[in-house]
């Protein structure tokens, strides 16, 4: 046989076999599995960031797993009710996508665990999430506006009992005491077998601390009200104040102190408001989620 011919026959199978291994390579390629993604039921770990809308407060940490966000209050503002935790506590969530909480993997509201799905390990995600798929919507009876000037009575009747659970002494004509709200004088005038009469006694012109934020006594009147006197007082917020001061207060008919957020304050209205409903209700949410493991798919 001719050389020539050899070589030809040598070419056509070394070229038979190049593209042979190609032709499998892209076989190969193509029927690779592509990435597991979260899909409904899986179990997972996810590092999350939870955050209010600029709106409220210019967009408030509300909650986070991570150690690093939550003790970073300069790059992360928190909401006045965000609850510090041990840095030992600060590790991923385990979530159940889609499903009760079992195993340890929680129960997420339906609008994270829908955003959740088809999220791959390392991804970072934005997901939204509206009231009615998240916490739902606010009670209105929780919202309350008050004016920022208001007067208050400078003579109170007291409940003895209540006298003694404030403080820890039973009313005697002349004990002056601190005014458990605003933390000024208050004076015992007289004494009846179930409740005491008392005087607030401010100074007219200082300020004083709710607790929560100052007030400015702008008046004292001794003589208004039928002898009963009235306090002018001013509360010393403004706008930027909202969703950053909380509280304690009394729900309207009822004895128990409660939580509430500062949320607006209208100068053009003289009013100010406050909100005893989770700082997470009847809100659009935004959770910032990096997916860390697909535990069970």
């Amino acid at each position: 046989m001719k050389k020539w011919v050899i070589y030809a026959i040598t070419w056509i199978v070394v070229v038979s076999l190049i593209f042979g291994v190609y032709e499998l390579a892209i076989v190969k390629s193509v029927e690779a599995p592509h990435e597991k993604a979260v899909r409904d039921g899986s179990k997972i770990q996810v590092d999350y960031i939870g955050m209010l809308p600029k709106e409220y407060g210019g967009g408030l940490v509300f909650d986070t797993s991570l150690y690093s966000v939550a003790k970073d209050n300069i790059s992360y503002p928190k909401t006045p009710t965000f609850k510090m935790r041990a840095p030992s506590q600060y590790k991923p969530l385990q979530v159940h996508v889609g499903g009760s909480s079992v195993g340890g993997y929680t129960e997420v509201v339906k609008g994270f665990s829908d955003g959740l799905i088809g999220m791959t390990i390392g991804e970072t995600k934005e997901i939204i999430v509206p009231p009615d798929k998240g916490y739902g919507p606010e009670d209105p009876s929780l919202i309350q506006t008050f004016p920022l000037v208001d007067n208050i009575t400078m003579k109170e009747v007291y409940p003895t009992s209540k006298f003694i659970y404030d403080f820890n002494a039973h009313p005697q004509v002349g004990l002056v005491v601190t005014n458990p709200e605003y933390h000024w004088p208050m004076r015992v005038v007289n004494v009846f077998e179930d409740y005491a009469i008392v005087m607030n006694e401010p100074v007219e012109g200082k300020n004083y601390s709710t607790g929560s934020w100052d007030v400015h006594v702008m008046k004292v009147d001794s003589s208004a009200d039928g002898g009963n006197g009235t306090i002018m007082i001013k509360n010393l917020i403004t706008p930027s104040d909202a969703y950053h001061i909380k509280g304690l207060g009394h729900i309207a008919n009822s004895k128990d102190l409660k939580t509430f957020v500062l949320t607006s304050v209208d100068l053009e209205k003289g009013t100010y408001t406050i909100d005893y409903n989770d700082i997470v209700k009847g809100k659009t949410l935004i959770f910032i989620v990096t997916l860390i493991s697909i535990d069970s798919y």
